[in-house]
């Protein structure tokens, strides 16, 4: 899966340019994207579940149908896909574009923030390996015992929105894990977490959650799905 920064001249041509009927046996076969949320496809590049409807579809919702995908030159509009796919998939080796448009902050809440390499590279939890993912992040409940408390994280936010230069009120923002817990992100390391407004952490969560209930279901490598989240979040926050 590719993200691309370039998302209002991408999504601005894809409209006004409109794209070819879609007709094409994939669609019977569930091995492409829906055009009327029909049914989930996987992206077997990545592994990632997509629920999608095509340019003028009435089941188009552009609040929630925030990702746009092309796919063999054909444009569809995505949210994410549940955990659990019914309907087999076949594997296919075309790859897809998928293209997240970025939260629209709300009158006074701060701009996109993308993480910042020299201030927020991302660490890992060095308990939290392939081999040991059915004792930790696939144990119910698990993040929560090494989550930091709120003390900490809101004291690093002020000391960290400093380095960001962030001048909204605190309360805008979220002190998020660059590599997600439930990844195995580093807890408590300062070079795991970064002041995120909160418009942001609205698309990232269910991606989250997506991609570690796709390691647990043994669907896709905790390396590739941390690969996903930092491709992600550097390009969308």
């Amino acid at each position: 899966m590719l993200v691309s920064g370039a998302f209002g001249a991408a999504l601005a041509a894809s409209v006004a340019g409109g794209s070819p009927a879609h007709s094409s046996p994939c669609h019977s076969q569930h091995t492409c994207p829906s055009d009327h949320h029909t049914y989930v496809w996987t992206d077997t590049s990545t592994g990632l579940l997509w629920d999608c409807a095509e340019p003028g579809a009435p089941e188009y919702d552009p609040s929630r149908d925030t990702t746009t995908i092309v796919y063999q030159g054909l444009t569809y509009y995505c949210r994410t896909g549940p955990a659990i796919v019914t309907t087999a998939t076949e594997s296919t080796s075309t790859s897809a574009t998928t293209t997240t448009n970025p939260a629209t902050p709300g009158p006074g809440e701060p701009s996109v923030i993308l993480p910042d390499p020299a201030i927020t590279p991302g660490a890992l939890n060095p308990a939290v390996r392939q081999g040991t993912i059915s004792r930790t992040i696939c144990v119910k409940g698990w993040t929560k015992t090494i989550r930091p408390p709120v003390t900490y994280t809101n004291a690093l936010k002020i000391q960290q929105m400093v380095l960001y230069e962030e001048t909204s009120p605190p309360s805008a923002y979220e002190e998020d894990h660059f590599i997600p817990l439930e990844l195995g992100g580093a807890p408590k390391n300062p070079k795991n977490l970064w002041p995120e407004p909160h418009s942001q952490s609205t698309l990232s969560d269910p991606l989250e959650t997506q991609l570690k209930r796709k390691v647990c279901s043994g669907l896709l490598t905790l390396k590739k799905a941390r690969a996903a989240i930092r491709s992600f979040k550097n390009s969308q926050g």
